[in-house]
């Protein structure tokens, strides 16, 4: 069996009204302080949040949250510090980062304070480059599996199954000995640098306000740079591109560019863009 260091992780997920974090608001959260491979039940937060909106009757069929349970609970602002503190500096796991941390990111503008440094590690990122399964949702592999969860769509059983699915998924990659061209990279490391394994699975988030200083930069010089993003399913990508200009459509923010690997222009949204690098 692999034995794997994890000094500390934070599991996140969270419950929200919709798929749009302009609009739509987080109703749900839960952030599982993990330390040596085991959640530390008494530092760890699981919270209802008032959305300060209704929570549609679609959102209710899926999660079973209705606005009867969250009308009394403190909103997001309420609850920044706790969750401030529990995420600041650590390594976060979830599984589909985009929408958890793109959510996270808005609330916390809103309450006009900046997103907290942190480092993520996607279990969807890692199931989608490294294995093939027929699908990547976190209803998919908990199944497949057989990892339990008393209720679906909700934050807290969602993170533990996350938790779950990452020690396994972490296992199977140990296990593996062909080196395929989908898993050569990361074996590699991982024989190279065996200390280091779980830090290769990780991946920095960048601020808003970081992104558009080194994309302006990149559009006055006319250079080349490479970002790490999330398109529309999820997937972590990387690609070269060379930015042509920020545009904004429905209240989004876009970064229109020419994208070496495809060759045409193409718009990816800032808030799925997690690193940029230069050329």
């Amino acid at each position: 069996m692999m034995k794997f260091k994890i000094n500390e992780i934070v599991a996140l997920d969270t419950e929200t009204t919709g798929l749009n974090p302009e609009n739509d608001r987080i109703c749900e959260i839960a952030l599982l302080k993990i330390k040596n491979g085991k959640i530390v039940e008494n530092e760890s937060f699981s919270t209802l949040i008032n959305p300060e909106r209704d929570i549609p009757k679609e959102i209710t069929f899926i999660s079973g949250i209705r606005n009867e349970d969250v009308y009394d609970k403190k909103n997001f602002k309420d609850r920044i510090d706790v969750i401030y503190n529990l995420i600041n500096g650590k390594i976060i796991l979830c599984h589909n980062s985009s929408f958890d941390i793109s959510f996270l990111e808005k609330e916390f503008e809103r309450c006009g304070l900046d997103f907290p440094e942190i480092k993520i590690i996607d279990t969807y990122w890692i199931a989608k480059r490294f294995f093939r399964f027929k699908k990547n949702s976190l209803n998919y592999l908990t199944k497949y599996f057989g990892i339990k969860r008393n209720i679906e769509h909700r934050a807290e059983e969602d993170a533990k199954a996350t938790f779950e699915i990452f020690k396994i998924l972490c296992e199977n990659l140990y296990k593996k000995r062909v080196t395929n061209y989908k898993s050569f990279n990361l074996l590699h490391l991982y024989r190279l640098f065996k200390n280091n394994f779980i830090k290769k699975l990780t991946f920095e988030f960048e601020k808003k306000k970081c992104k558009v200083e080194k994309i302006e930069k990149a559009l006055k010089d006319g250079k080349e740079i490479f970002i790490t993003y999330s398109n529309k399913k999820g997937d972590i990508l990387q690609r070269k591109i060379k930015p042509l200009e920020i545009i904004e459509e429905n209240g989004v923010k876009y970064l229109k560019a020419f994208c070496t690997l495809k060759k045409e222009e193409r718009k990816f949204r800032f808030d799925r863009i997690f690193k940029i690098r230069e050329n």
